[in-house]
């Protein structure tokens, strides 16, 4: 094991409480369990980065686990003593999101099931096309490959869920009504279930944008069934990254603890649409197609 990670383990066994990486160096210098070829001004710093990559590495398998931003346990105490029972899922970095496969369809043969590129359609009259694993980097390049992604939009008593958009410079910035995300290889094993992994892809893609807790998540109800989940074809401008969009929504019953676990820069504000919307063009052009099409509003329950 690394010689950081050794020393982070030593420390968290003798603790009951989280720590940071700082309160972790600061405690192993107090323990004197810092060898001499350890040294550096930003040890606090080298130390938080080998426990986060251990943590991405090895998941459910790593010795540790983060239960809020920048705070460490051992795996093997998450719910004992005073520790929290929850653990956190840190928000993937963009250099991270690209690792994995996509759910691809050959471009010819959802052309000739989908006739006007600009209309919505039913997710369950294209689904069958879709039937190929190919990495996120590759789909993104080929003019012959479409990739499913999926728009998580919120709703809580009336109002939804604005954001800023991820930075992505193939689709636009400005304000989305949800998060955009994506339908991965793994989520393919699912699809002998009702809701074709949708439910579990939205859930993920929350928590990979988010700070959100899992238990939280878990409380969002559904309130669109499959039969009537719709979809739109999203081209980016050098007619590369061609994907097609599935709308999911969900309901939230506690909007402000919900708001308060998303990151300050993507901005959250309930709002009613649309009267609340008093710019349309400072939406991104994927909500601007959303916010034109009343049929699109509808099937997202607006």
């Amino acid at each position: 094991m690394n010689s950081y990670l050794q020393l982070a383990e030593a420390v968290l066994r003798k603790t009951s409480q989280p720590l940071s990486a700082p309160e972790i160096l600061e405690a192993a210098y107090r323990l004197q369990l810092v060898p001499e070829h350890l040294f550096g001004k930003t040890q606090h710093k080298t130390l938080q980065a080998r426990l986060s990559e251990d943590l991405l590495r090895n998941r459910e398998r790593a010795v540790f686990a983060r239960v809020a931003p920048g705070r460490f346990v051992l795996r093997s105490r998450l719910g004992v003593e005073d520790q929290s029972s929850e653990e956190f899922i840190a928000p993937l970095r963009a250099y991270q999101l690209k690792k994995f496969d996509v759910i691809c369809a050959d471009r010819e043969e959802l052309e000739s099931i989908w006739k006007d590129r600009e209309s919505f359609v039913p997710l369950t009259s294209i689904l069958a096309a879709f039937s190929k694993q190919v990495p996120l980097v590759e789909a993104e390049k080929s003019l012959q490959l479409v990739h499913l992604r999926l728009l998580v939009s919120i709703k809580s008593f009336g109002r939804f869920l604005t954001v800023n958009s991820q930075r992505d410079p193939s689709y636009g910035q400005g304000r989305s009504f949800g998060f955009l995300g994506y339908l991965k290889g793994v989520d393919l094993d699912l699809f002998s279930r009702d809701d074709l992994g949708l439910k579990d892809a939205s859930f993920r893609t929350l928590q990979e944008q988010t700070g959100l807790p899992r238990q939280l998540v878990e409380q969002i109800t559904k309130t669109v069934e499959l039969d009537v989940i719709d979809c739109l074809w999203l081209l980016d401008s050098s007619e590369a990254q061609n994907s097609v969009v599935v709308l999911t929504s969900f309901e939230c019953d506690q909007p402000e603890e919900f708001v308060s676990h998303i990151p300050a820069h993507r901005s959250p504000r309930w709002v009613r649409l649309p009267i609340e919307i008093n710019d349309v063009d400072a939406l991104e052009p994927l909500s601007q197609r959303l916010f034109s099409s009343q049929a699109a509003l509808a099937s997202m329950s607006f």
